[in-house]
């Protein structure tokens, strides 16, 4: 029987809330306070400190994670893989081989595996700039593509190899997660009438699903020169003037249809027994919404 005193998972954790709290209102660089935990033997604090330097950009970073592609925790090999694919312009193309080569080995088919196979794709998909994998969403054209960073669709240029986080900052009053972050899907989904993302066949332009609330979903557009545009409760409301229920636990809630043209129609339903539901279209040219048809709840 050993000796040694034992801690406990728990105990680290809060250990490592300690830490984060005295740091946090210091000149010390968190960074040099978690990279080192990442090494610990316990997997929780290693979990922790690796959540805690998800959003650094830190140029030490990407080779900190490379060791943990083969940590023997599926969370840890999966968050490497995240911050590895996230930090892509920051390892140099000479460099990235040993990276690739390491992420490889992750690509595991079974399906209890399917999350870390998902962000390994995604990250070997950005050091190599192709983006034939299903983490990603292409533009007709081939110049434009989509992923997920940050719980948020990333538009990247090939064209300058530049990208953009789109809806950054998010909006606090809600969730405002792009819908394949829930799982670490792919942008297709899983069920066939999931559609996360949608481009039309010939503008540069997509529609985008995201959460709004535990049970709402609302459709952004971006197009090339304009920019992003936010379809948001209070335009839905103004617009259609619901009647009955339109908060949780049925709430208004807006889901991508089809793309029509220059128009993109979008589903839109409310309440439950007594619901209503519509569709609406974008139109590109004029870039505003309009009512196409009204109805009753059908998904219920």
């Amino acid at each position: 029987m050993s000796n040694k005193p034992q801690v406990s998972p728990a105990i680290a954790a809060i250990g490592l809330i300690l830490v984060a709290f005295s740091i946090s209102g210091s000149t010390i660089n968190p960074v040099e306070v978690y990279l080192p935990q990442l090494k610990d033997k316990d997997a929780d604090v290693r979990v922790a400190a690796l959540r805690k330097l998800q959003t650094s950009l830190d140029s030490k970073i990407p080779e900190a994670m490379l060791p943990l592609l083969s940590d023997e925790g599926n969370s840890i090999r999966r968050l490497a893989a995240r911050a590895i694919g996230s930090r892509w312009w920051q390892i140099p193309k000479d460099k990235s081989e040993s990276y690739i080569n390491a992420l490889a080995r992750n690509l595991r088919p079974e399906l209890e595996f399917e999350d870390e196979k998902n962000m390994a794709e995604r990250a070997i998909g950005l050091l190599t700039r192709r983006y034939d994998s299903k983490m990603f969403s292409r533009s007709a054209n081939g110049r434009w593509i989509i992923y997920e960073r940050r719980g948020l669709p990333c538009l990247i240029d090939n064209s300058t190899d530049t990208e953009e986080l789109l809806g950054w900052p998010r909006d606090q009053s809600v969730i405002e997660l792009f819908m394949p972050a829930s799982g670490n899907e792919t942008l297709e989904g899983h069920a066939s009438n999931e559609r996360y993302v949608s481009w039309h066949p010939h503008e540069e332009a997509v529609a985008l699903e995201i959460w709004q609330t535990r049970r709402a979903t609302a459709v952004w557009i971006w197009q090339h020169k304009y920019g992003l545009h936010k379809l948001n409760r209070s335009e839905l409301i103004k617009l259609l003037q619901p009647k009955g229920e339109i908060d949780e636990p049925h709430p208004i809630s807006a889901t991508i249809k089809e793309w029509k043209d220059n128009e993109l129609q979008v589903f839109v339903g409310w309440g439950w027994e007594r619901g209503g539901s519509a569709v609406i279209g974008w139109d590109l040219s004029r870039h505003k919404w309009r009512v196409i048809s009204r109805g009753q709840r059908q998904d219920q």
